[in-house]
């Protein structure tokens, strides 16, 4: 009998998908939905956010990869929701909205951001960020929790800079890195 309701459930769920596909917004009838992603790689992160970036679900993928996941979403009310898959230097993040008990999966709601690279080479921190929307990057640097260097760069779509930390000034170091609504920090030891 649970076969039959999950052989139900697939099948109602594709022929929805495919009646929809030409239109604007893909739609699950169900708040039970699956998503995928292509190459996903053991080890990385796939989160369920709320509109605010609160973290709903959290989990580690177990194999490298397409990444099929069912999403049981019917203790979600009505609003915006994403679900993100963070990978080592990119987010892909998939919008969909819970209205009327149904889940309303935008077709061009698939977006990538791209996490900055930091490296440290003897006393020089190496940053590098790639922004195609040439948003607002605002980085921040800390020795000992004091923050020593900070500077906002627009419109460019690529970051890369070098900075030159002092020889004398051992210790703990971090930066931080903020961008499309996102944050990054990084600790560091010179």
């Amino acid at each position: 009998m649970k076969t039959i309701k999950k052989m139900t459930l697939i099948v109602l769920m594709l022929v929805t998908t495919l009646s929809y596909a030409g239109k604007r917004k893909i739609r699950s009838f169900s708040k039970v939905t699956m998503v995928e992603f292509v190459n996903a790689k053991k080890g990385q992160e796939l989160l369920v956010k709320d509109k605010y970036g609160s973290v709903l679900h959290s989990e580690t993928v177990k194999d490298n990869g397409k990444l099929s996941k069912w999403f049981d979403l019917n203790e979600l009310e009505n609003g915006n929701y994403s679900i993100e898959l963070e990978k080592d230097f990119e987010i892909i993040v998939k919008s969909f909205e819970i209205k009327n008990n149904e889940v309303l999966f935008l077709k061009n709601g698939e977006t990538k951001s791209f996490k900055p690279v930091i490296k440290t080479k003897n006393n020089k921190l190496l940053v590098s960020q790639l922004s195609l929307e040439s948003n607002p990057i605002h980085v921040e640097i800390y020795y000992e929790d004091s923050l020593i260097y900070t500077e906002t760069l627009q419109g460019e779509k690529t970051l890369n800079r070098i900075y030159s930390l002092s020889k004398a000034e051992r210790g703990d170091y971090h930066t931080v890195i903020k961008t499309n609504n996102r944050t990054f920090v990084k600790y560091f030891e010179l």
